[in-house]
């Protein structure tokens, strides 16, 4: 007799947080026009044991080709047989006031079918943005993390994901970026996550914090994501004008404001991980929960062959399946329940996580939990 069952230990995750949590600004939103910028360029990597792109990925052998005609050396016209080389792209992101000279990281990326990046170098790479200029030059040894071993077909280990590596500090910047000077006339902040409330409170923070200039306030709420900052109208205060643009920026950065946080419950199906926030509630519902478990049992059979034949006694497999219902069980939940009350309660009836999600989304159709639902 053999049952199959399968178990889902998985971390019913929660996070609960009070009403109004205090932040820091800088946590939470940025001076608006000092964007990163993201790099990509075509490469190749070199000095593979084997595992590189295979005579089908032509654009390989074309790059090499054109790469060693460059450096003067002439190749007969038949087809190469490169192992050891493999086709990239290589991505990486430039953040503000990078200088001539500084570094940053970046990630290698395999294009062809090479079997694995694993000891491999970059060999030196432009990287451009997508206005075509080029910001940086990427070279160096790649890092992946992992391995790929395999004997011949017949034994195969591999860890972690090998067509992928970084180069810490593999680009130099050549070119600096043009952004948007910080002169004071255009400062704004940018909330990462739009929310008037937050935005309001935000500039109100800001205002209590340096107070009002000629009955006016320096920080003022322009949408749910911006908040402008009068920083001409605090240097022309007479007793405040010796504070400098940078002083002023790093001071508001580091304001605490409450922020507003929207009741969502976020669910993994696929790791059947649930996340939800303090401020979800429940109307009064009531919960059931109920199971079906099937097992199939094998209870081999013996066969006689038939007199005087030639045949040979076997055993015959005989699966029967049994069906179990479980009897459903029924919780009601009043009005004042939490995410916390309802993990309590289907913990007591033995609920996976998995089930748990089912029922946060009928929950959901009912109109009883009042969050918004969000399903990765």
């Amino acid at each position: 007799m053999k049952t199959m069952r399968l178990f889902v230990l998985i971390p019913f995750l929660m996070s609960f947080a009070t009403a109004q949590q205090t932040v820091r600004i800088k946590d939470v939103a940025s001076i608006t026009g000092l964007e990163d910028i993201q790099l990509f360029g075509y490469g190749l990597v070199v000095g593979l044991a084997g595992t590189g792109d295979r005579s089908q990925t032509i654009f390989t052998e074309q790059t090499v080709t054109n790469m060693l005609k460059n450096m003067g050396i002439e190749l007969p016209e038949k087809r190469m047989r490169l192992r050891n080389v493999a086709s990239v792209m290589v991505t990486g992101t430039m953040i503000p006031f990078k200088r001539k000279g500084t570094r940053f990281d970046v990630t290698v990326s395999s294009m062809g079918d090479a079997t694995s990046l694993e000891g491999g170098t970059l060999i030196l790479t432009q990287l451009q943005a997508p206005d075509g200029v080029s910001y940086a030059l990427a070279q160096g040894p790649l890092a992946t993390g992992g391995y790929d071993l395999r004997d011949r077909g017949l034994t195969y280990i591999k860890k972690n994901h090998v067509l992928v590596g970084r180069i810490p500090d593999g680009a130099i910047v050549q070119n600096e970026f043009s952004i948007n000077l910080l002169n004071g006339k255009d400062l704004s902040l940018s909330l990462a996550s739009p929310d008037f409330t937050s935005a309001l409170a935000m500039a109100d923070a800001i205002s209590r914090e340096f107070g009002k200039v000629g009955g006016k306030s320096i920080a003022r709420p322009l949408d749910a994501a911006t908040v402008l900052l009068d920083y001409p109208l605090l240097t022309r205060d007479s007793i405040r004008n010796y504070v400098d643009l940078i002083s002023f920026i790093s001071h508001v950065e580091n304001l605490s404001f409450a922020v507003s946080v929207q009741a969502k419950v976020v669910i993994n199906e696929r790791t059947g991980t649930i996340v939800a926030g303090g401020e979800v509630k429940i109307s009064p519902v009531a919960v059931t929960h109920g199971g079906v478990k099937v097992e199939i049992v094998n209870q081999p059979e013996v066969v006689e062959p038939p007199p005087f034949s030639l045949g040979r006694t076997e055993v015959v497999p005989n699966p029967k399946s049994v069906v179990e219902e479980k009897n459903p069980e029924m919780v009601v939940l009043d009005a004042t329940t939490t995410v916390s009350d309802l993990s309590y309660s289907l913990n007591s009836l033995g609920v996976a996580p998995r089930d748990v999600i089912a029922i946060l989304q009928a929950m959901k159709e009912a109109g009883a939990l009042h969050a918004q639902l969000v399903i990765l």
